[in-house]
């Protein structure tokens, strides 16, 4: 099958217009681990669990408390002069929760004011994708016959942006042999070249590369967040040049966008 620039622009717009927005379902989770209210906990940096995540503007941060004591939740540290005023839980009861949903990029530390030793960091960055919308795009190089193929995965939002901390698996075979398998991979900044092994075959009509990428979530901490799950499977004549894919929502669709040299059979 072949798919020229014209017929996959217009049917790369056709699916555009039709895709549902999806809410966002963002959230982040840190414990109050048993113990804490003794000091010690500060020496392994285990007073919350974990000391330190990383969110997107909007996703929501959820404090339990997991221990005995009540506890507080409390924006700022000691060293800086205490609370800062971003947000404070007041006196939380074991058992309980406190949730804050930043607006705003920055790092915000926090600390218990029953319990001063007790420090921890959210991290707030850029939205790492808008309603669950991204495209992943895939680059290969020609290669001969017993060389590496160098697989470039690139996740962006619809817009073109770059969207960081992405977590997938990338597998490619070629004539049914695995020559690329790499499970778990953490992307930071949304572009990332893989090596296959030797290609049994030069990639061609006849040989082509099955390039199959695996959506895990966003983030660095768990829960991971986004479509997770989801999977992109496209089988690539790598000297034509790029593919991209396009992931919508929870629906596992493939439509190819091309450029006008490529030659892509999309496994749908």
């Amino acid at each position: 099958m072949k798919i020229n620039s014209n017929h996959s622009l217009l049917l790369l717009a056709v699916v555009a217009g039709i895709v549902a927005t999806i809410p966002a379902a963002f959230a982040a989770e840190i414990s109050v681990p048993a113990g804490t209210s003794v000091p010690g906990c500060e020496e392994t940096n285990e007073c919350w669990d974990p000391a330190e995540v990383t969110v997107s503007v909007g996703e929501t941060v959820t404090w339990s408390n997991d221990d005995t004591a009540a506890h507080t939740v409390t924006s700022g540290s000691v060293d800086a002069g205490g609370p800062d005023g971003n947000f404070d839980s007041s006196l939380f009861m074991a058992g309980t929760t406190f949730e804050w949903t930043p607006d705003a990029e920055g790092e915000y530390p926090y600390f218990c004011m029953v319990h001063p030793w007790m420090a921890g960091m959210v991290i707030v960055g850029e939205a790492m994708a808008e309603d669950g919308d991204v495209m992943l795009k895939i680059t290969s190089n020609p290669v001969k016959e017993g060389k590496k193929m160098t697989v470039n995965v690139e996740i962006m939002n619809m817009d073109g942006s770059a969207v960081e901390h992405v977590n997938y698996n990338v597998k490619a075979t070629q004539n049914g042999e695995v020559v690329l398998d790499e499970q778990g991979v953490h992307d930071h900044d949304g572009s990332m070249d893989h090596k296959t092994m030797n290609l049994p075959a030069a990639a061609s009509g006849d040989n082509p590369v099955d390039v199959e990428v695996e959506f895990l979530g966003f983030g660095t901490n768990e829960p991971l967040t986004g479509p997770i799950g989801e999977y992109e499977t496209a089988q690539v004549v790598p000297e034509f040049g790029t593919i991209a894919v396009m992931i919508l929502g929870i629906s596992i669709i493939s439509i190819i966008a091309v450029t006008a040299r490529s030659k892509v059979i999309p496994r749908l």
